[in-house]
């Protein structure tokens, strides 16, 4: 394995870049979940609504995730004891409602009801995981347990199995499905291979914010019915309070790509110095910030350090700075 990518792979497992991975995965999800919803509104189609209904649990068990991962990264709650274990059944339950999605776009019970019941299967083996991997905490990492040789395992035969559904059922946009879970399968498989020393796997990871972007081709599988246009809802732009004229408000985040990888660059940085002006910069990019300062106290609390901060307008760092 090369050093720039041993350098990637550990950068989607430490601070910040392991939010980074969330991120990516929770505005994947999300812009899924708008395509779906202007599908549903436009067409009434109830396979829309099933798209809908499914993304939207995904986004939540991902926006679940970021929070306990940022929580971590505070030390608010302790990571190593309870983010691992999380983080595999995160991945376990993300494939069992992917494959929901793809497989099954009707109404179907049957596949509701397992889909749920595993989904609790899912819960009881992290519940079951979590105690299991306390008294190992201080003396192994999570990727060389027995907990996480099982995950694996079982993240392959389920993706095997899921895979299989889609080859049996044949439903629209089958390939799309059956990549994403080849793509996550592979990556399984690797890290079975590799066994790097850590608490995650960023090869696991690595392969999934690569299958994920495949989650936008969902809402596009059943065209609109022959001349039903999709028109945008009527206009209501909010005014600003202080405006007398009306103008409406300007855009207050930004989704573009240059946006995805200014995000992505967050990942990727190793220095300190650096750390703090890319961090600033990506914010400011995201919120369409005119100015954003990393700002934070020194230990006696008697002194305000800005550590970095991004000047939107002429696209500029600002250098750190000192505040009594």
């Amino acid at each position: 394995m090369s050093a720039f990518t041993s350098l990637v792979l550990t950068q989607l497992t430490v601070p910040p870049g392991d939010l980074i991975y969330f991120i990516v995965l929770v505005f994947v999800v999300a812009s899924a979940l708008q395509s779906a919803f202007n599908h549903w509104k436009a067409s009434e189609f109830p396979q829309a609504r099933r798209a809908f209904v499914g993304l939207g649990i995904l986004l939540g068990a991902q926006v679940l995730m970021f929070l306990f991962s940022g929580l971590g990264w505070q030390n608010i709650v302790d990571p190593k004891t309870i983010l691992p274990p999380m983080d595999r059944a995160f991945i376990v339950f993300c494939i069992i409602w992917v494959t929901w999605l793809y497989a099954f776009p009707e109404p179907n019970r049957i596949a509701d009801a397992v889909a749920t019941i595993l989904s609790l299967f899912v819960l009881t083996a992290l519940g079951l995981s979590l105690l299991t991997w306390q008294p190992q905490v201080a003396t192994l990492s999570y990727n060389q347990t027995i907990d996480d040789w099982l995950w694996q395992v079982g993240s392959l035969a389920i993706s095997l199995f899921c895979i299989g559904i889609l080859f049996i059922r044949k439903p629209d946009g089958m390939w799309y499905g059956i990549t994403l879970l080849v793509l996550g399968f592979f990556g399984h498989l690797l890290h079975l291979f590799t066994r790097i020393d850590g608490n995650y796997s960023g090869v696991v990871r690595l392969a999934y914010m690569s299958a994920f972007p495949i989650l936008l081709t969902l809402p596009q599988r059943f065209a609109l019915p022959t001349g039903t246009v999709v028109a945008p809802a009527p206009a209501k732009p909010t005014t600003l309070k202080a405006d007398t004229t009306g103008r409406p408000e300007r855009r207050r985040y930004s989704t573009d790509p240059k946006t995805f990888h200014t995000l992505l660059a967050v990942a990727a940085e190793t220095n300190p110095t650096k750390m703090s002006q890319a961090i600033t910069r990506a914010i400011a990019q995201t919120m369409l910030a005119d100015l954003c300062f990393m700002i934070y106290l020194t230990d006696n609390n008697k002194q305000m350090v800005i550590a970095g901060g991004y000047d939107f307008n002429p696209r500029r760092y600002l250098r750190r700075r000192f505040l009594k």
